[in-house]
């Protein structure tokens, strides 16, 4: 009977699939016992979900009550608060009854619009009238820490995509509301995370924001050469597969320690590979990566300016910084040192480059395997 890949990407990882991230583990269900606030800021695909989700399953506890909300399709304050009640709800009490009595316990001046499914206690929807939502929002916020007080346990609130709120209608009005009531609760922290890396830096690490300071700040950095070999090799030794040290490296370094392309690379390989991995296999795996890639590549570098298209094609060829340098302007045809800047600071937004100590580099290592690749 053929083993099942051991390897997954594509959604959060569990149990023995979860690689490494101890000390990060640790650090959270820390804050989280001691009622501590927690952001967590990296680019996407770092793996932020499956560590949130790592370290609220080993709290989760009759003391300690995890609420997780996904704001991936909530783009208005009402959509934000309806499902921020939905969430509480399930995360305190298990049956219908209780979410009723907690409703009209703690929410007294909002009458829910209710629709239940088969198994009320599971399958439930909730809406509410804006007017009813606006005159009594902090209410709303509270209610996490009303039911902790009542319940004398301990409630984390992890909300996931969180910079979505920055497309709120008066954003920073709501962001100013939240830090004002959240600041103040004593039984209930936060840890807020999303996978827009420079949103998420623009919302926590600027003095200007509502949310500066707000709490522990955890800029989440890859995992090490050392635990991604030995994560690789045990999995493929456990499923009968040998694969040398060599190909483990490659893997490794050809997405710059990435975890979801680690992953997604391993899974491939792992599949081509009948009872060892070759040359042969490792390249072919490593093309089908790309390919799968290839189209949302194309459509993205064929809609940039020939600037910008002429700034990553400086990257690629190893240009990492003093690209407003005259030579540099004029060798890769730049514009101006003026519009340099601008380049750059629009490729940020767009999730393309990062920067780091002046160094400038792709956020997505198979762009840039695909860009050397087709461009250059």
């Amino acid at each position: 009977m053929k083993a099942n890949n051991p390897f997954y990407f594509g959604r959060m990882v569990k149990g023995n699939l979860f690689t490494d991230r101890e000390k990060d583990t640790e650090r959270l269900i820390a804050n989280f016992k001691n009622g501590l606030n927690t952001i967590i800021i990296s680019p996407r695909r770092w793996g932020k979900s499956s560590l949130v989700q790592r370290a609220s399953e080993k709290i989760n506890s009759d003391k300690i009550r995890v609420a997780s909300l996904d704001m991936f399709s909530i783009r208005t304050e009402l959509e934000f608060y309806t499902e921020y009640i939905k969430v509480i709800l399930v995360a305190t009490s298990s049956k219908w009854e209780e979410h009723l009595k907690i409703l009209k316990e703690f929410l007294k001046q909002i009458t829910p619009k209710i629709t239940v499914g088969i198994d009320p206690d599971h399958t439930f929807s909730l809406g509410f009238d804006w007017d009813e939502v606006k005159q009594n929002a902090k209410e709303i916020l509270n209610l996490p820490e009303k039911i902790a007080k009542s319940k004398g346990i301990r409630i984390v609130v992890s909300i996931d995509e969180f910079q979505n709120i920055a497309v709120f209608n008066e954003s920073l009005a709501f962001q100013k509301m939240l830090r004002s009531v959240w600041q103040r609760q004593e039984e209930t922290c936060y840890c807020l995370y999303g996978s827009k890396f420079h949103m998420m830096q623009e919302l926590f690490e600027r003095q200007s924001m509502p949310f500066y300071r707000f709490g522990d700040l955890i800029h989440l950095g890859k995992i090490g050469e050392k635990e991604w070999t030995e994560f690789i090799k045990e999995r493929f030794e456990n499923t009968g597969k040998h694969i040398d040290d060599v190909y483990i490296s490659k893997i490794i370094n050809d997405v710059d320690k990435h975890s979801y392309y680690v992953q997604q690379l391993s899974h491939l390989i792992w599949e081509k590979a009948d009872t060892e991995v070759t040359s042969m296999v490792y390249q072919e795996a490593l093309d089908d990566m790309i390919s799968q890639n290839a189209l949302l590549y194309q459509r993205d570098t064929e809609l940039m300016s020939s600037t910008k298209l002429n700034f990553l094609k400086a990257i690629a060829s190893g240009v990492k910084q003093n690209l407003s340098g005259k030579n540099m302007v004029a060798k890769y045809k730049l514009g101006t040192s003026a519009n340099v800047v601008k380049i750059k600071n629009h490729l940020l937004s767009e999730e393309i480059i990062d920067i780091q100590n002046k160094i400038v580099s792709f956020i997505d290592p198979v762009y840039e395997l695909w860009f050397k690749r087709e461009i250059l």
